[in-house]
């Protein structure tokens, strides 16, 4: 099996890349410099339509969209245990209903507050302060269950990294993420994993390469 992620460092790629380096598989990497639009380019459109990160090439095969790439992942890989397994399917599908929870509620949130401007045509402040108010009640409700523990409880999964990526790059956006110690400490271990760190690396040589240097967690 060959396979290529395209992605840009920092963005919701990060999540992809920090799969496959938990799985330990061989992958080429390609950076998509958005700040120079490339994703909008003609070759990449022709990569993935939708004009977005992460794609994955899978033997020649495209898959787009976080959470159906990291379902396909855990589902070909389970041993890497990105997500819970369970004989129930019932509560096998509960990653799944995660993963579109994190992609399809937490991820908008996200993007209102790092980009509230392309959410509408008029004065954007007010698209930002919706997305904070939205995003806090979320990180009270996930600080809650985390703990001192993980997702879900005393194992890692990717639900992890990918909460992480949401409350992480909110913050950067001006999101009080400080109001949050419980989420602080998450991050701390998220951080620590050896998988994270080898694709923090990869990206910051793809940024090396774009003559990039700020790296942001």
């Amino acid at each position: 099996m060959t396979i290529t992620l395209y992605h840009f460092p920092a963005a919701c790629s990060r999540v992809t890349m920090n799969a496959l380096e938990e799985i330990g598989l061989a992958y080429q990497d390609i950076a998509v410099n958005m700040r120079t639009s490339e994703q909008k380019s003609p070759d990449y459109l022709s990569i993935n339509p939708k004009g977005k990160v992460p794609a994955l090439d899978v033997d020649g095969r495209i898959m787009t969209e976080n959470a159906a790439i990291l379902w396909f992942l855990h589902t070909r890989y389970p041993d890497a245990a990105l997500l819970p397994a369970d004989d129930d399917p019932r509560v096998a599908h509960q990653g799944l209903i995660d993963l579109v929870w994190c992609s399809g509620t937490i991820h908008p949130m996200v993007r209102q507050i790092r980009m509230p401007a392309k959410w509408t045509t008029d004065d954007p402040a007010g698209v930002k302060v919706d997305g904070m108010e939205k995003l806090a009640q979320e990180c009270s409700a996930i600080a809650d269950r985390i703990g001192e523990d993980w997702w879900y409880g005393s194992r890692w999964s990717i639900i992890d990294t990918y909460i992480y990526w949401a409350y992480s790059t909110a913050a950067k956006g001006g999101f009080a993420l400080d109001r949050y110690p419980t989420l602080l400490a998450h991050a701390e271990r998220v951080r620590a994993r050896p998988a994270f760190l080898r694709a923090l690396a990869r990206e910051q040589a793809a940024l090396d390469g774009m003559g990039v240097a700020d790296l942001m967690l």
